[in-house]
């Protein structure tokens, strides 16, 4: 059983670094490494110990729009410039999306711990493979028109 969670876990790692870099390499002059890391960049809790209780779990304060947004705020007041905020928060805010529409949802109102989710395996074969084929499409599409504009 563990294995078969490790492989879970390592298509969910990947498909939100895929979706990240996709978004950042299309909608931003950043560097596209960017929304690999920081589309991963929510799962930093599963490095907190299990003992830890709420907020420090997964899902929990990593997995919020507030946490996104001081991300984002600190990159901003890191970086002055548009294009690393934005790749920042494109990355972030595809992988709150994502997870948002799962069962367990994320915590849209931290610091209330009140979550919801529709229920969708967003992690699961299907959409991992309709994530990936989108994300492998926009990267078609915007490399098409950035090769056309030079």
């Amino acid at each position: 059983m563990e294995g078969v969670r490790m492989l879970y876990l390592a298509g969910a790692f990947a498909t939100h670094a895929v979706v990240g870099y996709a978004l950042v390499r299309a909608f931003t002059d950043a560097d596209p490494r960017l929304g690999v890391v920081l589309g991963v960049c929510p799962d930093a809790d599963f490095l907190f110990p299990a003992a830890w209780n709420w907020p420090l779990v997964h899902r929990g304060l990593t997995h919020t729009p507030l946490f996104a947004l001081g991300i984002v705020a600190g990159a901003y007041a890191i970086r002055r410039e548009r294009a690393v905020p934005i790749a920042v928060g494109l990355a972030m805010g595809s992988h709150l999306a994502i997870d948002s529409l799962s069962s367990t949802g994320i915590a849209w109102l931290f610091p209330l711990e009140t979550t919801w989710g529709p229920g969708l395996a967003v992690h699961g074969l299907s959409a991992t493979i309709l994530l990936w084929t989108l994300s492998l499409g926009v990267l078609a599409w915007r490399t098409d028109v950035l090769s056309r504009a030079q």
